[in-house]
């Protein structure tokens, strides 16, 4: 989202924030990206949310053995978001299972873009988060909130001089759209109107997640 000051406040990609590499890794070299753990409850498969509105720049599936080059970055999304003072705002999600978006497709802050997975040049699941600003690649905490922990404390966060962006109190009350869930109830309806819903629910994987359900009405 856009904030009266100017600032941009990026919405967290994943609901768990745990950061497992910063923009620098452990031994002083140049990640330039933040690397989020996805492994729990013995899943490695999370939601992946768009971190603002924007176009859909770029998608790539990846071949299952090239681990080097653009192939590195395994299946992935790029999104182009609205300039930042006149300059080109863009994040990248990378090692993906799984794309739910389309090259072109326009989307909003919180949409379900993609699942997390193991794809690419990795040793373990993880969502490798990029923020890129003119073409040169930002530090991701810079442009979030301050609502994460990292897995150690060696884990690289700010350098001096950087901080996390201050959300606004009706913001931070509400929660990001990525972290906010709504149970909709429909029905009773018809069984027509039934199978219409269903179809609409597996093209969003909803009952393959476990989040839809349906019972005869008494």
């Amino acid at each position: 989202m856009r904030l009266s000051n100017g600032d941009v406040l990026l919405a967290w990609p994943l609901a768990l924030h745990v950061l497992t590499a910063g923009y620098f890794y452990s031994d002083g070299s140049r990640h330039e990206a933040i690397d989020l753990r996805t492994n729990q409850d013995g899943s490695i498969i999370k939601p992946v949310y768009a971190a603002e509105d924007g176009t859909v720049q770029e998608t790539q599936t990846w071949d299952g053995h090239t681990k080097t080059g653009m192939q590195s970055y395994g299946t992935m999304i790029r999104i182009r978001h609205a300039d930042y003072a006149g300059v080109t705002l863009q994040t990248r999600y990378a090692h993906l299972s799984r794309i739910c978006v389309q090259k072109g497709q326009t989307i909003q802050e919180g949409q379900l873009i993609g699942y997390t997975g193991d794809t690419g040049n990795v040793s373990g699941a993880h969502l490798h988060f990029e923020v890129i600003l003119g073409g040169t690649r930002r530090n991701p905490l810079v442009w979030l909130d301050g609502d994460f922990t990292t897995a150690n404390t060696g884990v690289y966060t700010y350098q001096p001089g950087e901080y996390a962006v201050q959300r606004p109190a009706q913001a931070a009350a509400q929660g990001s759209p990525a972290e906010r869930l709504q149970t909709i109830t429909i029905g009773p309806v018809t069984q027509g109107d039934a199978d219409a819903i269903l179809a609409v629910c597996k093209a969003r994987k909803l009952d393959t997640l476990g989040l839809y359900h349906s019972a005869w009405a008494e």
